[in-house]
């Protein structure tokens, strides 16, 4: 756990650092077209019939769109996520997975400064996989059963921008009680920034 939070850290450092190149304000709108690529740890929110929930991880990628003389942007996102539960009686950790579609909704706040909060939430669909855990009632031993099965997103977050570049994002994603889980991501956008940067 302290390991992730350090490699968070670390890459919020870095992608401040990266982004300094863009640290003057923008006098005019920003470009259209941005892509976004990023990581977050994940906390699922329900422990189920586990002893103990643990940290995950996400992957992320986000084309968006930003409106020209609207603080708002629109995008598609896919994601993965993992995580772990676990279950002390035999000592198994039993995963949860889900691949994501969304489409991506932003409302920008001072989207041409260097520090640029925004607010949002994401809908689509998530395909999950998940170790559901049984009991044999001869042995009462636990066993681990696959499901898999489609389901409902929606990902509400709220996060800022800085230097145009580096994102930083808290998220709630629903998708299904097995795999809810808030998530802290951090992202990198490549495009986007000021039209007229100097």
């Amino acid at each position: 756990m302290k390991s992730r939070f350090y490699f968070v850290l670390v890459a919020i450092f870095a992608l401040c650092a990266m982004g300094n190149v863009e640290a003057k304000n923008c006098t005019s709108s920003v470009r259209a077209l941005e892509i976004e690529l990023g990581a977050a740890m994940v906390s699922p929110t329900a422990q189920l019939n586990f002893d103990r929930n643990k940290v995950g991880y996400n992957l992320h990628a986000e084309l968006r769109y930003n409106f020209k003389h609207r603080p708002f942007d629109v995008g598609l996102r896919v994601d993965g996520d993992t995580f772990k539960r676990k279950l002390e009686l035999n000592n198994e950790n039993f995963k949860f997975r889900s691949f994501s579609t969304m489409l991506v909704f932003d409302w920008n706040i001072n989207r041409t400064g260097q520090f640029a909060p925004f607010v949002g939430v994401g809908v689509g669909a998530s395909l999950v996989h998940n170790e559901a855990m049984g009991i044999k009632d001869v042995v009462n031993q636990p066993f681990k059963q696959t499901v898999e099965e489609a389901t409902f997103a929606i990902m509400p977050r709220i996060g800022v921008e800085l230097f145009h570049r580096a994102r930083i994002a808290l998220y709630y994603k629903y998708n299904k009680k097995e795999n809810a889980h808030f998530g802290l991501a951090v992202g990198l956008a490549i495009g986007g920034g000021c039209k007229n940067r100097y």
